[in-house]
């Protein structure tokens, strides 16, 4: 399975470790919650295994808060391929 990568913080969701973590803003851990409408992730933790296109739509990078359109695929480094010598 491919991993991706948050394209503001540079999270990396893989699919063979899936997600534990949930974002929450400061705001919603103050007292002036229900101003700011704050939805604290509720759900439950991504188990191992889950394919990025399983993760709901409304789910959210739990480092930055960015929303999952901001994931991208992670492509192979083919540079660093290149410049590796093989014997």
């Amino acid at each position: 399975m491919d991993k991706y990568v948050c394209m503001m913080c540079g999270h990396i969701y893989d699919p063979a470790v899936g997600e534990t973590k949930a974002f929450t803003t400061i705001l919603c851990n103050s007292k002036t919650m229900e101003q700011y409408d704050c939805k604290i992730m509720s759900a439950a933790p991504i188990k191992a295994g889950t394919d990025f296109s399983a993760i709901p739509a409304d789910w959210k990078c739990p480092t930055c808060g960015h929303p999952k359109s901001y994931y991208r695929k992670q492509m192979p480094d083919t540079l660093t391929a290149m410049r590796t010598i093989s014997y």
